[in-house]
């Protein structure tokens, strides 16, 4: 009697625990099952002919993908990112994205290289030596071109098999130098260079070039360094004598840096000429607010250069005022091109800045130049 009566107790517990148990399993299950699919999602991706395969997603390579997907002719690509977060964002953006690693050749097989069109490698200058080797010995005939900041390097990219090398801080630098001379007609000796890294560096070197005598602020001493101290006090502008200048150009490492700067010139000199170079998009409008005449961004002019080095049309850069083409007929083509608008010429592994007007163009050179 007393076993009869306890039984259904037993049963009604035990339906219990089997519907509690298969209530929380999908909360253990499912996103287990999600993760797992997800991580198969970005490992692989379909086969691919005839693409460009890219190093990571920086704001460099957003502008060169930006470029590819504007032009009449279709350019599919990859990017292999490191980050699974970032690979699932750009995949949901509809990018075609693999989550691996750029330096290891079985993701590099994955994405198909030994079948692409180009490989990009955009990053540090030690990623993008790594990145170019391994390229190199999976697909030894796909073109790579590759990002570099220290110049000093652009022989063991050669070695590692990078055909075209981009270095923008100095095409920046030129331009930045050719924009002012454009807007100035006579260059003055009332110029501050408020940054002497690779872009001040190339602004001071083309100035001298056209018998300027600019001024340099640098936070570091150097023999071609006139005022040594912080460019975003109002102090060190007045040493360098920003109240009586005719142009200012700053290229800081930090784009608040240049943003500050900008503004203290401003109020400084209300009627200076100011050229700034800044690295992110975010940081362009700020800087035109805070005074700036004209702004070059690094990783727009960088991502151009990419996609001028890797397409077969031209390329117009910031606001269309640069143009990035590859030469095709260059007797022709050098008749209509104003000599002192050429920021300058990319060929082979070699960049040649403001090239003199004996300077030989030749076939499939790539022409960086000042639009009207």
């Amino acid at each position: 009697m007393g076993n009869d009566d306890h039984e259904p107790v037993h049963d009604s517990d035990a339906i219990h625990r089997h519907l509690l148990l298969f209530l929380l399993l999908p909360l253990f299950v499912v996103p287990w099952f999600s993760q797992f699919i997800q991580q198969r999602r970005f490992d692989t991706v379909e086969p691919l002919e005839n693409h460009v395969v890219i190093s990571g997603h920086t704001p460099l390579v957003h502008t060169f993908i930006t470029e590819i997907e504007s032009h009449a002719h279709q350019h599919p690509y990859v990017i292999i990112e490191t980050d699974q977060d970032r690979a699932a964002e750009l995949r949901d953006l509809g990018h075609t994205v693999l989550h691996g690693d750029p330096e290891s050749e079985s993701d590099l097989r994955k994405a198909s290289v030994e079948k692409a069109q180009a490989a990009v490698v955009a990053g540090d200058d030690q990623l993008t030596l790594n990145a170019a080797l391994a390229v190199r010995d999976v697909a030894p005939t796909v073109p790579i071109t590759a990002t570099l900041e220290d110049s000093t390097l652009r022989q063991y990219l050669h070695s590692a098999g990078v055909e075209y090398v981009v270095q923008p801080r100095q095409v920046i630098g030129q331009a930045l130098a050719t924009h002012y001379a454009m807007s100035a007609g006579i260059p003055s000796d009332r110029i501050i260079i408020l940054g002497h890294g690779t872009v001040g560096s190339t602004v001071r070197s083309a100035l001298e070039t056209w018998g300027a005598d600019p001024t340099v602020v640098d936070i570091h001493e150097d023999e071609h360094v006139d005022v040594v101290g912080d460019a975003t006090t109002t102090k060190t502008l007045q040493e360098a004598g920003v109240e009586n200048a005719d142009a200012v150009i700053i290229s800081l490492p930090k784009d608040r840096q240049a943003l500050y700067a900008t503004l203290l010139a401003r109020e400084v000199n209300a009627t200076v000429d100011i050229f700034v170079r800044v690295t992110e998009s975010e940081a362009v409008e700020r800087v035109e607010r805070a005074g700036a005449d004209y702004v070059l961004e690094l990783s727009d002019i960088s991502g151009q250069m990419v996609a001028a080095a890797v397409l077969d049309e031209p390329v117009s850069g910031t606001d269309g005022d640069i143009l990035f083409t590859r030469l095709r007929d260059p007797d022709v083509e050098r008749a209509a091109l104003d000599i002192d608008r050429i920021i300058g010429v990319t060929r082979n592994e070699e960049l040649y800045l403001a090239p003199d007007p004996d300077f030989e163009l030749q076939q499939n050179d790539l022409l960086i130049y000042v639009r009207e």
